[in-house]
């Protein structure tokens, strides 16, 4: 299954980049606050971050990968898992874990493996990955 990971890909390529979650963890979005809306790459991150599943922390960057085994049910059961983890029920949540899960694979869905994101606010943007310079005749 195509899902959303964290990932340190293009950290640096924005002054406001940040990066405290573990390489290939499971993300999600956390709906963004009054202030953040108001401005994106102020104070609050929770408007430009992607939440990781198991650290609890953010990330700026997010990466499409194919995470074999993966089932839908297995997704929910983790997103659940964190929502429990940060000590939230389910009246604090914006939107039931079924729906925020469905709109995390579609997301991933219509993007090609390796593709890696940004985001502000509702909208996610394609981030360009360097590419690597040659010199010479040398091989890669």
């Amino acid at each position: 299954m195509k899902v959303l990971v964290a990932t340190g890909a293009t950290q640096g390529a924005r002054a406001s980049d940040s990066n405290g979650c573990i390489e290939g963890e499971l993300v999600w979005m956390l709906e963004p606050c009054p202030y953040s809306r108001w401005a994106p790459y102020g104070d609050c991150g929770c408007g430009r971050s992607f939440s990781g599943m198991n650290s609890l922390q953010a990330t700026t960057t997010a990466r499409v990968s194919d995470v074999p085994g993966l089932t839908r049910d297995y997704y929910e059961q983790a997103l659940r898992a964190c929502f429990d983890a940060h000590g939230w029920c389910v009246c604090c949540q914006a939107r039931p874990v079924p729906e925020l899960v469905d709109e995390l694979i579609t997301l991933a869905t219509i993007l090609d493996e390796g593709t890696v994101v940004e985001r502000r606010l509702d909208r996610l943007s394609v981030r360009r990955v360097p590419r690597v310079k040659r010199r010479g005749n040398e091989r890669a």
